[in-house]
């Protein structure tokens, strides 16, 4: 990982962007910011003892260390790769896109 590269981030959850709109992946800039700079303390556990900053200052969000699945250089934004799929989630019933890419530059 290297601060101010571009990379597509999967988490592990889905998670709610600034446009209100729910996604399980994020492309842009990132970097690597300590949880006591965000909040103010360290965490006892050490998997959550960083944040993921993605994006720009005014269009960026921050991803907790311990929701990060997969981490992939990516330079060329990728194309949001909407093909109809949709995930049901089983508790709660609602539909996503699988496919949800928060493009974040």
């Amino acid at each position: 990982m290297k601060d101010g590269d571009r990379y597509l981030v999967t988490t592990d959850n889905w998670f709610h962007a600034p446009d209100g709109q729910s996604y399980r992946a994020a492309w842009g800039r990132i970097r690597v910011l300590k949880t006591k700079d965000i909040l103010g303390f360290d965490p006892a556990r050490p998997s959550t003892n960083w944040f993921l900053k993605v994006g720009i200052e005014k269009k960026h969000i921050l991803i907790g260390g311990c929701q990060i699945h997969y981490l992939v250089r990516s330079e060329i934004k990728p194309k949001s790769a909407f093909i109809g799929v949709k995930y049901k989630d089983k508790d709660t019933g609602v539909q996503y896109s699988a496919e949800r890419i928060y493009f974040a530059e």
